[in-house]
């Protein structure tokens, strides 16, 4: 009998690494940042997205403006055309605005909105006659009820959520999720405020629309 012939070994290709070209920024309705960043293939369908959701474009040039954009989420695209662009810290806001050109008064509501210098484009300006809404107005927190369960401030397990408890809030289909603290809880719903920014609007869920920290998440 002859011998079958070895099987041939598939060379394996990796994967090409996926290198931010350029990132998605702005402000939402409460003046809250946000930001992503696209690699170069993604660059179309990123700038309609910009123009889709009234968000400025900025190209990276360098590695040093790479490596500060991967401290962001990789955004995608929706087939809606929208794009996911998550919140991001406040302090990295200035150095977005930065790469932008943008002149802004850092006090301002929304300084995503400022004059930039030179020509402004539509994936990085807002729609004529959109105005801001102003902020909202700083809610007094909610009373805890007698008997109210103080949680842990972290909790490992649902059963460890209470009031003061450090949680995830979903805010809407393409906005992600939020760290939020528990501040009052009535039955199965619980009333919260957003931990980087305690003056917005107190919101509700219920308790499957929270969960928990990653481990060693502070």
């Amino acid at each position: 009998m002859s011998a079958k012939p070895a099987p041939q070994l598939v060379a394996e290709v990796p994967l090409r690494p996926m290198i931010p070209a350029l990132v998605l920024f702005g402000r939402d309705d409460a003046g809250r940042p946000r930001a992503a960043w696209f690699d170069a293939s993604e660059a179309k369908l990123a700038a309609h997205a910009a123009e889709v959701m009234n968000l400025r474009m900025v190209q990276l040039a360098d590695d040093e403006q790479r490596a500060f954009a991967d401290q962001f989420t990789h955004g995608r695209v929706f087939s809606s055309g929208r794009a996911f662009v998550p919140y991001v810290r406040r302090e990295l806001f200035p150095r977005l605005l930065e790469l932008a050109g943008v002149r802004a008064d850092p006090d301002a509501p929304n300084p995503v909105t400022a004059v930039k210098e030179g020509p402004l484009t539509a994936a990085n300006t807002q729609m004529s006659g959109t105005a801001p809404r102003p902020p909202a107005a700083p809610q007094p927190p909610v009373s805890p009820s007698p008997g109210s369960f103080v949680g842990h401030k972290l909790p490992r397990d649902r059963d460890e959520i209470g009031l003061g408890s450090i949680v995830l809030a979903h805010e809407g289909p393409d906005e992600g999720w939020w760290e939020a603290e528990v501040i009052g809880i009535n039955g199965t719903v619980h009333s919260l405020r957003w931990r980087d920014y305690p003056t917005q609007a107190t919101i509700l869920r219920r308790a499957d629309e929270l969960a928990l920290l990653p481990p060693g998440k502070a």
